[in-house]
């Protein structure tokens, strides 16, 4: 892997994205997962606060605290809803990725980041090697079935994301994580190999 590297990890919906991005970590990688960003984000104050204007207290526990199951619900079922969330967070979320590679003093030479919503958000500058993470899609119900989610809610969530053919094309590399574990650790191991 070339020095500076920032490797980018998005795909489809149960794909494998968090197994492959654990396995470049495992090759060096210095690891930052979009998702737990936004799930930071949401602890924020300015965030909470944000959100109970637009949806009400019924978000909340009874600590004040965002239920992510009952904003999931709103989110995945209102593209509007969606799209005011996506306003609200993906500027928040690009910045707080931005300050963790350029604040990093470990040295590592590279850095992988999980982003979900890659192309949907627009790239990052920052951003120098895309890898996109598909399966068959039985094998990604399989997996999604396994969070509680069914075929709708796998559809559903799916409709969030530009067509997977075309954010294929807009990747360097496609790893498909249909295979056993040892046959995901090789096609990571050629991707990590290319990319130096």
């Amino acid at each position: 892997m070339t020095k500076g590297t920032v490797m980018a990890v998005t795909g489809d919906v149960g794909a494998g994205k968090s197994t492959v991005s654990q396995l470049f970590e495992e090759l060096g990688g210095f690891l930052l997962d979009a998702d737990r960003v936004v799930a930071g984000l949401w602890r924020h104050p300015d965030v909470i606060a944000a959100a109970v204007e637009r949806w009400g207290k019924n978000i909340l526990d009874e600590a004040g605290r965002i239920v992510h199951a009952r904003v999931a619900g709103i989110i995945f079922s209102d593209r509007a809803e969606y799209r005011w969330a996506t306003t609200l967070l993906h500027p928040r979320v690009r910045k707080e990725l931005e300050r963790a590679i350029e604040g990093r003093s470990d040295l590592k030479d590279w850095t992988v980041v999980e982003i979900p919503m890659l192309f949907e958000s627009g790239v990052p500058p920052w951003v120098t090697v895309k890898v996109f993470v598909t399966a068959s899609r039985s094998v990604r119900l399989e997996r999604c079935r396994a969070r509680g989610w069914d075929e709708a809610g796998l559809a559903e969530r799916e409709g969030f994301f530009m067509d997977a053919e075309r954010r294929m094309a807009l990747s360097d590399f496609v790893i498909r994580n249909d295979g056993t574990p040892e046959e995901l650790k090789r096609a990571v191991r050629e991707v990590y190999d290319g990319c130096i």
